[in-house]
């Protein structure tokens, strides 16, 4: 199977302000961005296409599948930032946030997640496709998302694939068979 992992284009947010499962829209740059992404993705057959519900994602998917049924999924959304969501990274509580920040792959955000949680969700996400088939298929969809999917299968270190420029827009395409990676490759839009 064929994965492309694509991540959403430029949010309309401030910088310095946490979000995850905040409904953002997108820049004004967004069709010139879109158009980036498509210049990648003009030639190949996709069975499938799946996306977060989320807005940014959402409009990102119906541009570039326009004549593909996308099927909408809460286990592609990013990390839930619970209470944090919205607010400027330096206004959380300086508790709050060395707590989290001591261990961020286990301790959840208040009223949110963790990053565990997220590989959680990314990994029944992933358990119910058919990873054996020669589909291609499309995943637009998040950064959270995309680095659990590199974990998984690149079994590169939870606390590593933080490294990994995924800027917005950036695709990575998967071809994996089972639990067996055989290439992954990043296209930068």
């Amino acid at each position: 199977m064929d994965i492309w992992l694509i991540r959403h284009t430029t949010p309309d947010i401030d910088k310095g302000i946490c979000y995850g499962q905040l409904d953002l829209n997108i820049i004004d740059s967004f069709k010139k961005e879109a158009d980036a992404i498509k210049t990648h993705l003009a030639a190949i057959d996709f069975k499938q296409v799946f996306a977060s519900p989320l807005v940014r994602c959402k409009k990102l998917a119906e541009e570039l599948f326009p004549e593909h049924e996308i099927t909408y999924s809460n286990l592609l959304k990013e990390i839930d930032f619970g209470d944090w969501e919205g607010k400027p990274w330096e206004a959380i509580p300086r508790n709050e946030m060395n707590q989290w920040s001591d261990d961020y792959i286990n301790n959840q955000v208040p009223n949110g997640e963790s990053f565990r949680q997220l590989l959680e969700r990314t990994n029944a996400f992933i358990d119910g496709l058919n990873t054996d088939s020669d589909d291609t298929i499309a995943l637009v969809t998040h950064s959270g998302i995309i680095r659990a999917f590199l974990i998984r299968y690149l079994q590169i270190p939870e606390t590593k694939v933080f490294s990994l420029d995924l800027s917005f827009g950036c695709i990575v395409k998967a071809t994996i068979h089972s639990e067996k990676y055989q290439k992954v490759k990043f296209i930068k839009a």
